[in-house]
């Protein structure tokens, strides 16, 4: 019987990631459909980048997933570690991938929004752009809160919650560098395999003062952010103990 309840929740758990990336996949063919519906009925622009860094986006969840699944359903074996460790690795490579997609709020700055003795413009398609960059930008971003809450929930179940928590908080300042080297050194996290030597030489010649500003200020902003969603995810449990005093 136990095992045949535990195999149940395995499916549930299961069937609420399918749902979940289903709404995400949702988000992301909505926006790129706004990158094309704008090229058609408003002339060019050079929106591709929003494509490209929301798939990169999609791999770390992918690999998530992937992980969870071997972690829940495989036998304790040697190969199920090495693969675990394996895909843990690759994980760790990618996932400053997205973050990284916040950053492309920059090129909201360059629009102009308001004009002086005008006041807030209304030409649609400064809205319509405001609307579907911070569309692909907000999707990404919950896709890697996803895939980073989905590793903090195994190695809890592991470990503890603090091994847990320590490993949201390593990855995201190590996520926060990867930003600064991926923004201002313009370093891809598949640089890692194929320029290993010019990378380490470059981070050795790029490690100064601003670098380190930069990794802990951004860092403690994904920390705050992610920790501000992460109990979000606990509002099940005030939905479960309203109804429980609801209906007293």
């Amino acid at each position: 019987m136990n095992s045949l309840n535990n195999l149940l929740n395995k499916q549930k758990l299961y069937k609420h990631i399918v749902k979940c990336v289903g709404i995400y996949l949702l988000l992301s063919f909505s926006a790129c459909f706004m990158e094309v519906f704008r090229k058609l009925n408003f002339g060019y622009a050079d929106y591709k980048y929003l494509i490209w860094n929301l798939f990169l986006a999609w791999i770390p969840l992918i690999i998530s997933i992937a992980i969870g699944y071997i972690y829940t359903f495989h036998k304790q074996s040697i190969f199920r570690k090495v693969y675990l460790l394996f895909l843990g690795l690759i994980w760790v490579v990618v996932y400053p991938n997205c973050p990284y997609i916040i950053i492309d709020f920059i090129h909201l700055s360059g629009i102009k929004y308001y004009i002086s003795n005008i006041g807030y413009t209304m030409n649609f398609i400064i809205w319509y752009d405001f609307i579907m960059i911070s569309l692909f930008i907000l999707t990404g971003f919950l896709i890697g809160f996803i895939s980073l809450y989905m590793i903090q929930t195994l190695l809890t179940d592991k470990y503890n919650k603090w091994i847990g928590r320590i490993f949201v908080v390593s990855v995201l300042f190590l996520s926060s560098y990867g930003i600064y080297l991926g923004r201002f050194i313009r370093w891809n996290s598949w640089d890692i395999v194929f320029k290993p030597k010019i990378l380490i030489n470059s981070i050795l010649n790029n490690s100064n003062k601003y670098a380190v500003d930069f990794t802990i200020s951004f860092g403690l902003f994904l920390i705050l952010i992610y920790f501000a969603l992460n109990y979000l995810t606990k509002m099940n449990e005030y939905k479960i103990i309203f109804h429980k005093y609801a209906e007293k």
